[in-house]
């Protein structure tokens, strides 16, 4: 986990293009989280907030919402745009050092954050965080450059500057499948963990303009980006992108199951083209 922990701590480097460019998460999300974790008044727990891209869209809907975040650059950003809803709080602090109150949450949920949180740990902290029935939402945006000819001139900008192997995973393609290397790590340790069940799996789709330098921003704040030397992370702000930029968002959730009774797992997927952007979810106890 050394290497992810180095990475994590990148993006308070980028505060201003990371809050600016990184996009948001649909309506439908935040309402089928909410749906499927039936909180009836418990507070909710943010894992990873970073300058709250998520945190907002939560807050907003009227409910008591701690954000932990770790890097103190994003979390006065997240804080700013907290302040108009007196529900929310910050908190400055990893999630593995991060000490829970007494009283558990119904709800923990991670945008574009989980795979930083260290895997043999994440589980347990997860579970010890949440009440009996409680539910864990884990959520992604997946980027794919909708116009071929500005898709072809950025990866023959990334394979001139010695970035070709990070074209795929920022780009797309025409033929990419919607589920990625972030969305199959924590799936099937949910799974395969019986404090975890009624896992869901959904896509959500939609579409966003970038102009130049909005894209520009947009690659300045993804942590494989900013570990670039220094000559290919400005060739690659060189690059300028032409068409939308449809995102897909990621969701893996799952409700909180109390042992030591275990209980079968329901897995739902739905993959329906023209919109598959993915999204799972599960019930913890």
């Amino acid at each position: 986990m050394t290497e992810a922990r180095e990475r994590r701590g990148v993006f308070g480097e980028v505060t201003d293009a990371y809050e600016a460019a990184r996009p948001g998460y649909p309506s439908a999300l935040v309402d089928d989280v909410l749906d499927y974790a039936r909180l009836d008044g418990a507070p909710v727990v943010e894992v990873g907030a970073g300058t709250g891209k998520a945190s907002t869209a939560f807050a907003a809907r009227d409910i008591d919402l701690v954000c932990v975040e770790h890097d103190a650059r994003m979390a006065e950003v997240l804080a700013a745009g907290c302040a108009p809803y007196p529900r929310t709080s910050v908190v400055v602090s990893g999630f593995e050092q991060w000490q829970p109150p007494a009283e558990r949450y119904g709800l923990l949920f991670s945008a574009q954050a989980w795979h930083w949180i260290d895997p043999a740990t994440r589980w347990t902290l997860a579970f010890e965080a949440l009440r009996p029935g409680a539910a864990i939402a884990l959520f992604w945006n997946q980027y794919q450059v909708r116009d071929p000819q500005a898709r072809a001139a950025l990866v023959a900008a990334h394979q001139r500057h010695g970035a070709a192997e990070l074209s795929p995973a920022t780009l797309g393609s025409a033929d990419r499948e919607p589920l990625d290397r972030y969305n199959q790590q924590p799936l099937p340790e949910l799974l395969a963990d019986d404090r975890y069940r009624d896992a869901e799996f959904r896509y959500y789709r939609s579409e966003y303009s970038y102009t130049g330098s909005r894209y520009q921003d947009l690659l300045a704040s993804l942590s494989a980006y900013r570990l670039l030397p220094r000559a290919a992370r400005g060739a690659s702000r060189r690059c300028r992108p032409g068409g939308g930029h449809p995102r897909r968002h990621s969701r893996t959730r799952g409700r909180h199951q109390p042992p030591p009774r275990p209980h079968p797992k329901r897995v739902a997927a739905a993959n329906s083209r023209p919109a598959p952007a993915p999204a799972a979810a599960a019930v913890c106890g």
